[in-house]
């Protein structure tokens, strides 16, 4: 019997034994030889690539090794490539340009979703962080956007400096293509000066040729809003993604979300309020539109609860979705208790919790988060026998349950109880020990659901 050599067996050969192997076995069977160790580096077993640069935990050394094994053997072959890295680090950030410079020999490339690990920062680093996003990163990825056929893009929890730019550069070498965009961030961005200077007709028509993007994420300034009706050329858009960081200086009318609305049928509006108090207590009135798609709102750490926005999400009764307001220290943190409306005007003056009135009304309503502000526990409980097991995620702080009130009926165990039974589940408030450890944290947690929603890209 003639003897194989398994050296010499054929690429094509090789490479159909390989697609019956997990990945896992492909590995191992690479360790085999030079030539099987090769037939690993096919574009067919690298879809994808998630590469965390962290020095945490690990020696730079380490580190570096691994990011120059991607580079060399994988940051070309892939279609989609998560990049995070610690922002903090000029290290990682010299490593993580490196990842997006090799990624300029990628003709597959697709989706491109980049984190920043660490999103504040102090003053003192704020032009050191200017000028490496300048003059390494950002230009790094505006080059290689210019590819092309790119499908997906985030920059995640940070607002990209060259917004306007990398809309053109997607416009004019992904307008086809681009199917996500994602450019919200987690707080407010500290560039501003360069906004002023973006040549708004041009950045508008760039957008409106984004005809196929199916998510959307903006910071909403007086720049973006301005962006607001090129969004009636994206038919297709079914998520748009808005974060509020600072008062706007601009009326968004009603009529621009009235044509939003009309030729963007599938869209869904998620509204996001972060740290800032005069938009949460104006919201009502400045922001607030009745055409508006809202489906989900988000008020977090603005330190008030306006009573008159609950009423007015009334409005999207037939959309809206999730409520999420969170205060770990408030101005009124009895306000709803205090806020309270009259069902009927009569003698003898009945009056409901909002929230109640929202759970009644709002037939979608799945996701209730209402923490640092004082509750009945009769109203914790109405709030659940409305929704019923439609209420997939209800959470409550236990200190923010009023059950040492004097007029107070119900118990602790009543509650937990009432509220199980009738949405289906095992319900328990939470507890306010370490939870708001980190602002920034918790919201990254709260936000980071809408910025990594995936949806069906064929």
């Amino acid at each position: 019997m003639a003897t194989v050599n398994w050296n010499s067996l054929p690429s094509l050969a090789l490479h159909q034994v390989f697609t019956h192997l997990s990945p896992e076995s492909r590995v191992a069977a690479s360790s085999t030889c030079k030539h099987w160790r090769t037939a690993l580096y096919h574009p067919q077993f690298w879809h994808s690539l998630v590469l965390d640069i962290s020095s945490a935990g690990t020696s730079y050394a380490e580190v570096k090794s691994k990011v120059k094994h991607a580079n060399k053997n994988l940051v070309t072959l892939v279609r989609d490539i998560h990049l995070a890295f610690d922002s903090r680090s000029t290290q990682c950030f010299e490593l993580a340009s490196s990842v997006v410079k090799a990624l300029m020999g990628n003709q597959l490339l697709r989706n491109v979703d980049i984190e920043l690990n660490h999103c504040e920062l102090s003053k003192d680093e704020i032009f050191q962080y200017r000028w490496s996003i300048q003059n390494y990163f950002e230009f790094a990825i505006l080059n290689v956007v210019q590819k092309g056929n790119i499908e997906g893009f985030s920059f995640g929890y940070f607002m990209f400096y060259y917004w306007n730019a990398l809309i053109h550069m997607l416009s004019k070498y992904s307008c086809d293509s681009l199917q996500r965009l994602e450019l919200a961030g987690l707080g407010p961005s500290i560039f501003n000066e360069e906004s002023k200077t973006t040549c708004f007709n041009s950045t508008f028509d760039s957008m409106s040729s984004l005809i196929n993007l199916k998510k959307l994420s903006l910071d909403l300034n007086s720049n973006t809003c301005k962006l607001l009706p090129a969004l009636c050329s994206m038919s297709q858009l079914e998520i748009l993604v808005l974060h509020v960081h600072n008062e706007l200086d601009i009326d968004i009318s009603d009529d621009i979300w009235a044509d939003i609305k009309k030729y963007c049928p599938k869209l869904e509006l998620r509204l996001t309020i972060i740290n800032c108090h005069i938009v949460a207590k104006h919201l009502h009135t400045k922001l607030l539109r009745p055409s508006m798609p809202l489906t989900h709102l988000k008020v977090l750490f603005c330190n008030v609860m306006n009573i008159e926005v609950l009423h007015k999400l009334l409005d999207y009764r037939n959309t809206f979705q999730s409520l999420i307001w969170v205060d770990e220290q408030s101005m009124n943190p009895a306000g709803l208790l205090k806020g309270h409306w009259h069902l009927e005007p009569s003698a003898d003056g009945i009056e409901t919790n909002p929230l109640i009135i929202l759970s009644w009304v709002c037939s979608k309503l799945t996701e209730l988060v209402v923490l640092g502000y004082f509750i009945e526990p009769v109203d914790v409980c109405g709030i659940a026998r409305l929704r019923g097991s439609n209420l997939k995620r209800y959470e409550l702080l236990e200190e923010d349950i009023c059950f040492h009130q004097p007029q107070t009926e119900m118990i602790y165990d009543e509650v937990i109880l009432d509220v199980s039974n009738w949405m289906d589940t095992n319900w328990k408030p939470l507890n306010k020990n370490n939870l708001f450890v980190s602002h920034s944290n918790y919201i990254l947690k709260c936000i980071s659901k809408d910025l990594t929603t995936k949806l069906d890209i064929n």
